[in-house]
């Protein structure tokens, strides 16, 4: 696949840091200059950068570059990739069956990504590359983005697949390569499968097996489940331990148990003690939940309703850790009890449940619970440390999605120093070793999602966004200004290094564009926002792009400028002139797209307001033809034989017209496209608002 090279950056800029030392970032545009006239799609969790920041995952409507296939509504996935000479750009999403709609049950979606972004899982309908799935049915694939290759997962080996056996796209887990992903199904796929019941089967780089195995080996009667489904942290980083639930009879309560390759399962909510002192006679006990596990899979979090341990007296469920040992018998102590007041959320529906991480190590875990507080257990630590009293749970836009258990608004470091969470819409950062707490968003409300687009999809499933770097900076979006430079009173992102206290604002926090925070590689050298700003002079248009805020100076061997302050007519004060006919009042530009330009083959302001139904906009261009349209506006073109200034007239449609009669004001976007004698080309996109006509002296 051919790429989109970009190599053009902003130059670096200095972020002070509190001990004096400077921290230098500089702007890279990732998603093209020439993404087909149309915005990335920038809204809920459709950005994914990879752990070390040289690549990022997005979306568009529009096809470019290489793309040969869209999914849903036509939304086609991107992947960028920094390399020698810049980022460059290629297409994942794959050829879907020409024949078929591309809606509900014949979409194709790209659902989750590697942590290198290496492999992906899709979803999709009987793609036409690949010869050994079930023709006319949904799919499941593993789509190698470095060669392109498609491999088939959901391939039976015993009954058919049913028409709605993947209808939906519900997976139980996913490694950190993504050459391991889990999935339920009650097909039987497999001879060693039970009929009848839902059986958990792991694919593991081209082998599929059943997992879902009770200890002595046998597929649970009842069938087996993963919960939450969508995550990716039900299974170990390496895909070798996965936990799922099943009931160990059919009859009795639901049970955590953990799958390892090689060995029998084992009973992570095993109770210590039988009935009466026999070991023999354990009883399941009810109400058991999976919370989270250690990226090693050696560690499992689970809250349960019943005690499990003596140690357990408060009534009510509690949290509790399991860690495997491959022998039971000679090694019983793999249960610890982390809380003992039975204030445990333990709500699989709407709340969750009560870890909202822990360390890699599992020795620090931060919790929160029915108690609406916030508390950090520390293993060897008598009793539990209070970090924040009052995580309410009313009316906290945290609450509901702070646990580990769902993507949401908690994260901890590896290393379990830091916490950052948000409460009440703010950004809250903890400081285990200095036991402090700040609020680094205050007074403002702090976003981690970007809003800018509209397009009413889902997020990748399973992509938890970091916001939160192994060293404690924490990144998020405002729209308040924190600092002095930041004068624009729309959306910015903001860098608070939890080290040094350093609070820094990272876009420009100037322009009437908003940009807002997508994702950060882990070391939080790379940061990928999205705006309409204009940050680099290879980008040309208005639309949505996705940059990467980069620690350093700019890289040697590529252009260094800044964006330009002015371009065409905006260096030259405001257009005068009288209106041409039709238009009633004068003509204003405002919002002029900063820097300056000397070679343009088209340039016009960024944005332009009109009094009436018709507008003259003024452009400067060189030799060749114009064409321009957008919603509610009339079509048109011109064609120029010499360089220079032009006007294009712009008339309202007569729904636009009817639109702005009644309300006073009506605001659209034209979009110019401009082909040049030499057959180069332009493109370029205008914000207009018309404005109702003042008549017979009115104000």
């Amino acid at each position: 696949m051919s790429g989109l090279a970009l190599g053009a950056v902003l130059a670096a800029c200095a972020l002070p840091a509190a001990a004096g030392a400077v921290v230098e970032r500089h702007f890279e545009q990732v998603s093209p200059a020439d993404k087909g006239d149309g915005d990335i799609i920038a809204e809920g969790l459709k950005i994914m950068a990879s752990d070390d920041g040289d690549g990022a995952a997005f979306e568009s409507r529009m096809l470019f570059g290489d793309a040969i296939g869209s999914g849903t509504v036509g939304r086609t996935t991107y992947l960028a990739r920094r390399g020698a000479g810049g980022w460059s750009t290629h297409a994942v999403t794959p050829m879907p069956r020409p024949d078929i709609v591309q809606v509900l049950r014949g979409s194709t979606r790209v659902e989750m990504f590697a942590d290198d972004l290496n492999n992906a899982f899709v979803w999709a309908y009987d793609l036409p590359a690949v010869d050994d799935d079930v023709s006319l049915h949904e799919n499941l694939y593993a789509k190698d983005t470095v060669s392109g290759g498609l491999r088939t997962i959901s391939k039976t080996q015993q009954d058919p697949l049913q028409l709605f056996d993947f209808l939906s796209t519900d997976f139980g887990g996913y490694s950190a390569d993504g050459k391991h992903i889990a999935f339920g199904l009650s097909t039987r796929m497999l001879p060693e499968a039970l009929a009848g019941v839902r059986n958990v089967y792991k694919w593991d780089d081209g082998v599929l097996s059943v997992v879902g195995l009770l200890p002595d080996g046998n597929v649970p009667p009842g069938g087996a489940t993963v919960e939450p489904a969508n995550i990716k942290g039900t299974m170990s980083a390496d895909g070798s331990r996965l936990v799922f639930t099943a009931s160990p009879d059919g009859v009795a309560p639901s049970q955590l148990y953990l799958h390892v390759d090689g060995e029998p399962s084992a009973w992570v909510s095993e109770p210590e003690r039988g009935v009466d002192g026999d070991d023999d006679d354990k009883t399941p006990a009810n109400g058991v939940m999976f919370e989270g596990m250690t990226p090693d899979g050696e560690n499992v979090f689970f809250s349960s309703e019943e005690p499990l341990v003596d140690e357990d007296t408060a009534p009510g469920p509690d949290m509790y850790r399991f860690t495997y040992s491959q022998d039971p018998a000679s090694d019983p102590g793999n249960l610890t009890l982390i809380t003992n007041d039975g204030h445990a959320l333990n709500d699989p529906g709407s709340v969750g449940g009560t870890l909202v991480g822990m360390s890699d190590d599992a020795r620090r875990v931060y919790l929160h619970g029915s108690d609406e507080t916030l508390k950090l257990w520390q293993e060897g630590v008598p009793g539990l440390t209070t970090v924040d009293p009052s995580v309410h749970r009313t009316g906290s836009s945290g609450w509901l999605t702070l646990v580990a258990s769902m993507p949401g608004f908690g994260r901890v470091s590896p290393d379990g120093n830091w916490l950052a969470y948000i409460k009440d819409g703010q950004m809250y950062v903890y400081d285990r070793i200095g036991q402090s707490l700040n609020c680094v968003s205050c007074p403002s409300d702090a976003s981690l999602i970007p809003t800018i687009t509209r397009t009413g999809r889902d997020n990748f499933k399973g992509f938890r966004p970091r916001f939160l770097s192994d060293d404690g900076q924490v990144f998020f979006s405002t729209t308040g200004a924190l600092v002095a430079g930041d004068t624009n009173g729309v959306a910015d992102v903001y860098e608070y290094d939890g080290q040094t206290g350093t609070l820094s604002l990272l876009t420009t926090g100037k322009g009437s564009e908003p940009a807002m925070l997508a994702d950060a590689s882990r070391s939080g050298d790379d940061v990928f926002v999205v705006t309409r700003q204009q940050l680099v002079t290879s980008d040309r248009d208005g639309y949505i792009d996705l940059y990467d805020v980069r620690v350093g100076a700019a890289p040697s061997g590529q252009s260094v400028d800044t964006a330009p302050a002015c371009e065409g007519d905006g260096c030259q004060g405001a257009l005068s002139g009288a209106p041409g006919e039709g238009v009633l009042g004068s003509l204003s530009l405002e919002s002029d797209p900063p820097g300056a330009t000397a070679r343009v083959r088209l340039a016009v302001r960024s944005r332009a307001t009109f009094r009436g139904t018709v507008g003259l906009l003024r452009v400067r261009l060189a030799r060749g033809r114009i064409a321009w349209n957008g919603r509610g506006l009339t079509s048109g073109t011109l064609r120029r034989g010499s360089p220079g200034a032009a006007k294009l007239r712009l008339r309202l449609a007569k729904r636009a017209r009817t639109q702005l009669k009644r309300s006073g004001r009506y605001t659209t976007v034209v979009r110019l496209r401009f082909r040049a004698g030499d057959g180069r080309t332009a493109s370029r996109t205008v914000r207009l608002t018309f404005r109702a006509a003042i008549r017979n002296g009115g104000r």
